[in-house]
């Protein structure tokens, strides 16, 4: 009878730990969804009260599988180097893709960063036509608290 009871316990614990184990898989599986929204700048923008040029991204969300992107850059000095407004369409977690001109354009977010690119390498000169002076929406974007600075921003 004391061998059943030790048996029986043993049995007991393994199944509990195999629910905590079951549990905390869930739990990992269970990863908050990706903030994307916000505002995405150059490097240069930490410069701009120097008299840097610098592009910013602004992000909003239009509803569960689009956002808005609004590209805008430096205007309060010079004419503005890069402009686009488009929608993108959620592809899976921090992809979104969006069509400019019949082209494919992707943007990747992480959590502090967003990268603008083509869908298809041959068709990178797409991200060309919304900036001037030979500059180009590709590249990765850091993530900066707060809007983009009003007073410099091209309305």
């Amino acid at each position: 009878m004391a061998l059943s009871g030790v048996a029986f316990l043993a049995l007991a614990s393994c199944n509990e730990q195999t629910t905590k184990s079951s549990e905390q898989r869930a739990e990992k599986n269970a990863i908050a969804p990706l903030v994307v929204a916000g505002s995405y700048v150059t490097p240069d923008y930490e410069k701009r009260n120097e008299g840097y040029d610098w592009v910013g991204i602004s992000v909003t969300s239009t509803d569960s599988s689009t956002i808005a992107i609004q590209v805008r850059s430096r205007g309060d000095k010079k004419k503005p180097t890069c402009t686009l407004d488009a929608n993108a369409s959620k592809i899976e977690e921090g992809l979104y893709q969006a069509t400019l001109q019949g082209k494919q354009v992707l943007f990747t977010f992480n959590t502090t960063s967003v990268t603008v690119s083509a869908a298809n390498p041959d068709d990178s000169a797409i991200l060309n036509f919304y900036c001037s002076g030979g500059a180009s929406l590709a590249g990765t974007y850091s993530k900066t608290p707060g809007a983009l600075d009003s007073t410099q921003v091209t309305k």
